[in-house]
């Protein structure tokens, strides 16, 4: 199969630090590839190659005739690299896939994020069939239509390289890994931390470009740092392995619609228990009692805390080797592809 993968441009194939979408592109691209799958790339500059083409684009300035010119230049790239493809998974902006749709080569489109029934719309708007629509969630995909074209399939977390640690660490901690803006809900669990009366390890970093995520770290984070909350700043692989692999369980109080949060079957595939908020993806992928506790309040992040003793460690890294591992997701993708391309030549037939 000739599989053309498209991603925005803003960072490269595989990251090699921030990106988690980008790390589900490049997963795919290399489970495909050897699947046998011929794959060609369109991607930011300093993108790699699985086997096939690379084809670089670069991201739209913030004047309007530079994203026009990009977004123009955008539609000879992927006409060129997609015309003798026999399937298009697009991770990126359905906006530019204007000759993609315009083509007969079948589309997956990928949400990452947020999706909106604009979003599918304009796509049906000119093309409704040899297309399927993949969310990462189906609290993502809910309310969106129409269903016999949306499939939902989670995200791997790299389950593989992830390090299983039996037991917890001792002197015991509990950890938070994420950005440190206030729909993260950091501060949060350093109410819970505190209320328990347990260490709380924070990783992540401040967002220099979101509104306001200064001042947050400045007044909800800062001045509660200390013996009990200790900060580590931004980590890299090695140091979220062993940060997870060494906490008694992760604190989770995400307090917005989040899609997919990959830190989520991270920390199971380490071994290490979930408490986080019911909110966006946070359900399907915590199994409330058995890998974790979903909780819907301070009081019941306190709560679980108290009663973490509960979950067994290996049941949260068999699980992350279930449903979350790169096999597994894509598997569930090459299954999209297949039966799109099998319903294209079904039709020609016709």
């Amino acid at each position: 199969m000739h599989v053309v993968v498209v991603a925005d441009p803003h960072i490269p194939i595989p990251p090699s630090g921030y990106g988690g979408a980008e790390r589900i592109v490049a997963i795919l691209c290399q489970g495909l590839a050897e699947r046998g799958h011929k794959v060609d790339l369109i991607a930011g500059s300093g993108s790699s190659a699985y086997g096939g083409s690379v084809v670089i684009h670069y991201p739209p300035g913030k004047k309007k005739i530079q994203r026009a010119y990009r977004k123009i230049l955008f539609q000879f790239l992927s006409w060129r690299a997609c015309r003798r493809a026999q399937v298009v998974v697009s991770f990126g902006r359905v906006d530019y896939l204007w000759t993609v749709l315009r083509g007969g080569v079948p589309l997956v489109q990928v949400f990452q994020n947020p999706a909106k029934q604009s979003e599918l719309d304009f796509v049906l708007a000119t093309r409704k069939h040899a297309l399927r629509f993949v969310g990462v969630s189906s609290d993502q995909m809910d309310g969106l239509g129409p269903r016999d074209l949306i499939h939902v399939v989670h995200n791997a977390a790299s389950v593989e390289r992830m390090v299983f640690s039996p037991a917890a660490q001792s002197p015991p901690y509990f950890a938070f890994l994420g950005r440190l803006t206030a729909n993260k809900g950091v501060h949060l669990a350093i109410q819970a931390a505190k209320l328990a009366n347990v260490k709380l390890v924070i990783a992540g970093n401040v967002s220099r470009t979101e509104a306001g995520a200064a001042n947050y770290f400045e007044s909800q984070v800062k001045p509660y740092l200390g013996p009990m909350i200790e900060y580590i700043g931004e980590v890299n692989d090695e140091a979220k392995v062993k940060l997870l692999g060494g906490a008694t369980a992760m604190l989770f109080p995400i307090q917005w619609r989040e899609p997919c949060a990959l830190v989520l079957p991270e920390a199971l595939a380490c071994g290490c228990p979930v408490i986080a908020w019911k909110n966006g993806c946070v359900a399907e992928v915590i199994k409330h009692g058995r890998t974790g506790f979903v909780v819907e309040s301070l009081d019941e992040m306190v709560a679980a805390i108290q009663k973490i003793d509960q979950i067994n460690r290996l049941d949260c890294r068999r699980d992350a080797e279930l449903r979350f591992s790169a096999s597994h997701m894509v598997d569930e993708y090459e299954k999209i592809i297949l039966e799109i391309v099998a319903n294209k030549a079904k039709s020609r037939m016709h």
